[in-house]
């Protein structure tokens, strides 16, 4: 759990904004924004940061769950 909210974190830094409330769902719809943007347009670290994120998370709860 420490390193997925060390990712939140990055994220919430990266966009300058310590007050937003991030879950799976957020870093997915974070992730699919970005995607649909035209390839030029497109903020290639945010989605890294994010999938980091995402990454962390399912990492954590696959091990809660064994």
């Amino acid at each position: 759990m420490k390193e997925y909210k060390r990712c939140l974190e990055l994220v919430k830094t990266y966009l300058k904004d310590e007050n937003l409330k991030l879950d799976e769902k957020k870093l997915d719809l974070l992730i699919s924004e970005e995607l649909e943007k035209p390839a030029n347009e497109m903020d290639t670290h945010l989605i890294d940061l994010c999938l980091n994120a995402l990454v962390a998370y399912r990492t954590y709860m696959s091990e809660r769950d064994k």
